[in-house]
């Protein structure tokens, strides 16, 4: 993603613009490859003196490059101003909103925001030991040999009940190979998942399909996670359907709508199709889809990423609050670790397939002990 950004960049600068328009240049980025392609932007600014537009929902990136600010809502610029003046004088409510619903990495526990609920060491649910996930890639060449691409290189963990475990990494990092290969999504090259005392790799597929029940996953993009041609109302109770075979179709459809008004969706909207929701909206959807079977368990891969910052404020605080009131455990991945460190108990860094430090989040801040975790430490933008 890092690098075809940075081909839009060249593409849009060759010819040595005296404006450049950038359109949410980093949404979806990881934070290092981020703030590579901001400096390339200042560069830019400095160097060939291009005068820059920015349109972005991130106040940290805005905080970074822009010299002048305008608030836009609705269709209205609602506040313009200086740099300063923006940040440290906003008029607007929805400025100060703005300002306010960004996660901070430096102070994750501010009033008005979900932070996990303490939690005692329980029994542990998963145990995942030396698990390593391995593909085949063929070199180039009619004699080339095919070697292992180490997505996931030998890694350990453990969950206990109620916990959330945040597992941090640039993209390509393994996190996501990570989640499927422990969700049985993916096949494993070596090691052991243990859910419960049962090895996932030594059930029958029939029994796998029944702890669909227990284990659940929310992923990255909502749009395409949910089938366009179910309504989602259908799409929420699918899960049902499936693992609860004896449920009438009173009892799904009155499950479907106690989840809808859990997530913040309109019993009304039952019968709507996903293009005409928002995004923010359809990760309710997939939250919603995720959570209506009541799992143990549930994966968060990237749940946020592309979301704006009050969308995305929402959501982690309906996630906490799920989990609050359900009791279920949880492993939330994500590149920004000033989400992660927000959300979870225990922070987990995976670099190239491996865990480079693993603490709890207060220690995975102050003191961070490997050059990658400090890395990304201090390119989280901060408003």
């Amino acid at each position: 993603g890092g690098m075809r950004q940075r081909v839009m960049i060249a593409m849009a600068t060759a010819c040595g613009p005296d404006l450049l328009i950038a359109d949410e240049p980093t949404t979806a980025l990881d934070v290092t490859v981020q703030a590579q392609i901001l400096e390339i932007m200042r560069d830019l600014k400095n160097v060939l003196k291009t005068a820059i537009v920015l349109v972005s929902h991130d106040m940290g990136v805005i905080a970074g490059i822009a010299d002048r600010v305008q608030v836009m809502r609705d269709g209205d610029i609602v506040e313009a101003g200086g740099i300063d003046d923006i940040f440290y004088r906003p008029r607007h409510d929805y400025t100060k909103m703005l300002l306010d619903a960004m996660p901070r990495v430096d102070n994750p526990d501010r009033k008005g925001h979900a932070t996990p609920s303490p939690t005692a060491k329980s029994e542990v649910l998963l145990n995942v030991d030396d698990l390593k996930v391995y593909f085949p890639v063929r070199g180039r060449g009619l004699f080339a040999k095919t070697k292992s691409l180490r997505a996931v290189d030998g890694v350990s963990f453990t969950l206990h009940q109620g916990e959330t475990l945040g597992i941090v990494g640039e993209s390509g990092c393994g996190k996501s190979t990570l989640a499927r290969t422990v969700l049985t999504l993916l096949p494993k090259t070596e090691g052991t998942v243990v859910w419960m005392t049962r090895d996932l790799s030594q059930i029958s597929e029939s029994d796998q399909r029944l702890l669909r029940k227990e284990l659940q996953i929310v992923f990255q993009d909502p749009l395409a996670s949910l089938d366009p041609r179910m309504t989602i109302g259908e799409s929420i109770s699918e899960p049902l359907r499936m693992l609860e075979p004896d449920l009438t179709r009173e009892q799904i459809k009155s499950r479907v709508r106690e989840i809808m008004q859990q997530v913040g969706l309109e019993a009304g909207w039952i019968n709507r199709y996903p293009h005409e929701f928002s995004g923010g909206q359809n990760q309710r959807v997939g939250i919603a889809r995720a959570m209506v079977v009541r799992p143990k368990l549930v994966i968060c891969d990237e749940a946020v990423s592309a979301l704006d910052v009050s969308i995305q404020a929402q959501i982690i605080d309906l996630i906490v609050k799920l989990q609050t009131d359900s009791g279920m455990s949880m492993i939330f991945i994500s590149h920004d670790l000033s989400i992660v460190r927000q959300i979870s108990h225990r922070v987990m860094v995976l670099y190239l397939g491996r865990v480079v430090e693993f603490a709890d989040r207060e220690t995975i801040y102050k003191d961070a002990r490997h050059p990658y975790t400090k890395a990304l430490i201090s390119a989280v933008p901060i408003p």
